[in-house]
C-alpha cells in the first residue's frame, strides 16, 4: 500500500509538472505571437458636410470604385469582382495612388452594412513588405437632415523591427492623408466639383 501511495504521488507530481510546463509554454508562445506585430491605429472624425447622410453614402457606397474621381491621393480606381455583400457594387477595387510607401494597390471589402452606412476595406496587394495589414473602416454619420460626415478608423499591423522604426512615419502620413480625404469629399459632395488639391494633381499628370 505504501508503495502504491508513493507511485500515485509520483504520477500526480509528474502530471502537475507537465501541466505547469504546458501552461508556461502556452503563455510564452502567446507573448511571442503578440510581439510578432506592431499595431498602430488612427481615427479621424471627418469634416461636417452640408449634405444628407444618404447623399454622402451614395458617394462613398455606390461610388466606392470611383474614389479616383474626387480623392487627391487616388489617381485612378476601378472596381472588380462580384459583390460578396448585398447592396455593394463590387468586391474589390484597384487604385493607383500617390501616398508615401504605396503605389498601385488592391483593396477588398471585408465588411459592409448599408443600413448602418459603414464599410471596411483591407489592402490585399501593394503593401510595403513590412506591413502585414492595412485596414480602413468608414462610417457615414448623420448629424441632421442636411448635414453628415465621414468618420475613418485605420488599423495597421507591421513586422516588429521595421514597425518600431516606421510607426512614427506611418502615423505622420495618416495625419496628412485622412484629413485630405475628408476635405476632398466635403468639397465634392457639396459642389459636385473636385477640390483644388485634386485639380492640381490631375493637371500634374497630363
Amino acid at each position: 500500500m505504501k508503495k502504491q501511495a508513493t507511485t500515485f504521488l509520483s504520477i500526480t507530481a509528474t502530471l502537475m509538472l507537465s501541466i505547469s510546463l504546458l501552461s508556461f509554454n502556452t503563455l510564452k508562445n502567446t507573448e511571442m505571437n503578440e510581439k510578432k506585430v506592431k499595431t498602430i491605429e488612427y481615427k479621424l472624425e471627418g469634416d461636417i458636410i452640408n449634405v444628407s447622410a444618404d447623399s454622402l453614402w451614395t458617394i462613398v457606397d455606390d461610388g466606392y470604385a470611383n474614389a479616383g474621381v474626387w480623392a487627391t491621393n487616388v489617381d485612378h480606381s476601378v472596381g472588380k469582382g462580384t459583390p460578396e455583400f448585398q447592396g455593394a457594387t463590387c468586391d474589390e477595387r484597384s487604385c493607383d495612388i500617390n501616398a508615401t510607401g504605396f503605389s498601385a494597390i488592391t483593396e477588398k471589402l471585408v465588411q459592409y452594412d448599408t443600413s448602418l452606412r459603414e464599410l471596411t476595406f483591407s489592402v490585399t496587394e501593394g503593401l510595403p513588405g513590412f506591413v502585414t495589414l492595412a485596414q480602413n473602416h468608414w462610417t457615414v454619420e448623420s448629424l441632421s437632415e442636411s448635414t453628415s460626415r465621414l468618420n475613418m478608423h485605420v488599423t495597421m499591423e507591421m513586422k516588429p523591427f521595421m514597425g518600431a522604426l516606421m510607426a512614427g512615419m506611418m502615423r505622420k502620413n495618416l495625419r496628412t492623408l485622412l484629413p485630405t480625404i475628408s476635405n476632398d469629399l466635403k468639397i465634392y459632395a457639396e459642389t459636385g466639383k473636385v477640390s483644388p488639391a485634386k485639380e492640381a494633381r490631375m493637371a500634374s499628370l497630363k
